[in-house]
């Protein structure tokens, strides 16, 4: 939990990992500080919820990780993975990238609404 003046940073969605069923965590920021891709309040951005994000899948199921990390498996039913991002190319051959797994109800300011031909996919 946040104190008042804390919150969490939103702006990006979660990028691809090099493991499989990583957890995404948005960091912490006071209330003061800034960034130069910071988006005033009812600017051309808006939250877009991971469940109706376009980029966002979720198998019936839910995600059924070997490792839970620290969610509860309450968390986990209703997780999916955010392909928001494609992975990043690294210096070394062979690397995997595995989707970020985040919660329906998360959102973030780079999510695109799903539209009718989207969810016939």
């Amino acid at each position: 939990m946040a104190r008042a003046s804390e919150g969490w940073c939103l702006r990006r969605a979660p990028s691809a990992a090099s493991e499989a069923e990583r957890i995404a965590h948005w960091p912490t920021t006071h209330g003061s500080q800034g960034c130069g891709e910071f988006l005033a309040t009812g600017s051309a951005y808006e939250m877009v919820v991971c469940a109706d994000c376009r980029y966002w899948r979720k198998p019936a199921q839910g995600l059924q990780p070997v490792d839970r990390g620290d969610k509860p498996w309450a968390w986990w039913t209703q997780a999916g993975k955010c392909a928001r991002h494609a992975p990043t190319p690294q210096s070394e051959p062979g690397p995997r990238a595995f989707w970020r797994a985040s919660h329906a109800t998360d959102s973030c300011a780079e999510g695109l609404l799903r539209s009718h031909s989207d969810e016939k996919k």
